[in-house]
């Protein structure tokens, strides 16, 4: 099974630098642009997508709808695609969570998938559930290629899995909005990972 696995578009949030987990926000105008480009590329590459799935949250389930429109395929909103859960530190700045909190800030992003933020959930919990997804989709076997709409964080989880088989590096796996990962996934191994395109998305314009 062939997997494209997308970062959902700019926000508002991101553009402003504020964490956002299971809270959301709105995509803004060069998000819209970034989704148009990622549907070109995937269109002009010409992936034989057969499924979009989305996290429920806005910011992803409105890329799903784009992309899945153009592929001409059904969308199917999954809740296990949704972003890791950041508790208390949701709707804070990064500026002020790093200033504050240096030492959470520090584990949550950098060196520690263990680690809970109060009234959220770990990296290595969120990825996981994505993961069991993954496998359960293989395991059915309905499709040969999908799209997956999903978000930053959880993704950089997901990737250092599939790349490393642990959550050890996941900080070196971050990847822009819009951004896309193409990997093969067979007998539950993961083949040829090419993970953070993103040479559609050069210095677009706001």
């Amino acid at each position: 099974m062939k997997v494209i696995l997308v970062r959902h578009a700019e926000t508002e949030w991101n553009l402003e630098g504020i964490i956002q987990g299971h809270s959301d926000s709105t995509v803004t105008h060069r998000g819209i642009r970034e989704t148009s480009a990622l549907l070109t590329t995937l269109t002009e590459i010409g992936y034989p997508i057969e499924c979009v799935y989305s996290s429920p949250l806005g910011r992803a389930r409105l890329m799903g709808l784009s992309l899945a429109d153009g592929f001409h395929c059904p969308l199917r909103v999954e809740p296990s695609l949704i972003e890791q859960a950041f508790g208390c530190f949701e709707g804070m700045s990064f500026a002020h969570f790093t200033r504050n909190h240096l030492h959470d800030a520090k584990a949550l992003f950098v060196h520690d998938a263990a680690f809970c933020p109060p009234g959220g959930e770990s990296l290595a919990q969120a990825s996981r559930r994505v993961m069991d997804f993954l496998q359960n989709l293989q395991d059915l076997g309905e499709h040969q290629t999908v799209c997956i709409v999903s978000h930053g964080h959880v993704s950089q989880g997901v990737l250092a899995i599939l790349k490393e088989g642990s959550l050890n590096n996941f900080s070196r796996y971050a990847q822009p909005n819009a951004s896309y990962s193409v990997f093969d996934l067979i007998d539950g191994k993961c083949i040829a990972l090419k993970w953070g395109i993103a040479t559609h998305l050069i210095q677009p314009d706001r």
